[in-house]
């Protein structure tokens, strides 16, 4: 995506952002999603405040991992979406 215009990369950043945000608020948790979180915040809560600030900063580190992963399959489905459209629109171009 280097030699795509900074405006366009951007755009799809935004977008991106836009569709995680709606699916986060979509998502319902199951109830042994529910469990995890009630244990992991139990957890957490027995522990002194540095292991609490540790443990804080650890998912927040995997949280924006995930997101960064999910970005970058995102931006791939954009590539492949313009892959397919752009002989569609312009017949003659080189592929």
């Amino acid at each position: 995506m280097s030699n795509w215009p900074d405006w366009f990369q951007e755009t799809l950043c935004q977008r991106f952002y836009q569709l995680e945000l709606a699916s986060e608020q979509q998502t319902s948790c199951s109830s042994e999603d529910e469990h995890l979180f009630t244990q992991m915040d139990q957890f957490k809560t027995n522990q002194n405040e540095d292991i609490q600030r540790l443990l804080s900063e650890w998912e927040e580190a995997i949280g924006y991992q995930l997101s960064q992963d999910k970005q970058s399959i995102y931006m791939e489905g954009v590539k492949d979406g313009i892959r397919l459209i752009l002989p569609v629109i312009q017949p003659t171009a080189i592929r």
